[in-house]
């Protein structure tokens, strides 16, 4: 019975090494802006896992609500790696997504240009409507005032800004 159990408590350090091992393969392909879609496919993870334990412990309730969290963890995954132009191997299996080199004549290096809030109005001051999508980036840059100044700007000049 000796040998059992150290061949057991072999198998559970592999297991574990292994899962170590696949978790940080996982995280570190995906940059941060795609971080989200590694914690859906950890949630998702950790569903099939509590199915593996109902099915060990011949808990029906284990493997049902294993299922539902591995299945809607799968689907969110899904969903936001179609919204972040991710293929979803590429996730799973730590590929990295580059860009197709863009075809024709390089410029160089472009120059960057510093703008203002009323800059930036002027420029929009020609429609009828701005739809802003705010998100992580412009919670990142601290834009929040800057896009306040700017929808004032532009509401004074009857322009209909929508967030």
């Amino acid at each position: 019975q000796t040998d059992d159990a150290f061949f057991g408590f072999c198998i559970l350090w592999a297991v574990a090494a292994l899962a170590c091992v696949m978790g940080v393969h996982l995280v570190a392909s995906v940059g941060g802006g795609d971080m989200p879609v590694c914690i859906t496919v950890l949630n998702s993870y950790s569903g099939w896992a509590l199915v593996a334990e109902g099915f060990l412990l011949k808990s029906t309730v284990l493997t049902v609500v294993g299922s539902l969290i591995g299945f809607s963890g799968a689907i969110l995954t899904k969903i936001m790696c179609d919204a972040m132009n991710r293929d979803i191997f590429n996730v799973l299996f730590g590929g990295i997504n580059n860009a197709p080199a863009a075809k024709g004549a390089d410029t160089g290096p472009k120059e960057h240009q510093e703008t203002s809030v009323a800059a930036t109005a002027e420029m929009l001051c020609n429609a009828k409507e701005v739809l802003v999508v705010p998100g992580y980036g412009m919670a990142m840059a601290r834009a929040q005032t800057a896009m306040g100044e700017l929808a004032n700007v532009l509401r004074k000049n009857n322009i209909n800004m929508k967030f």
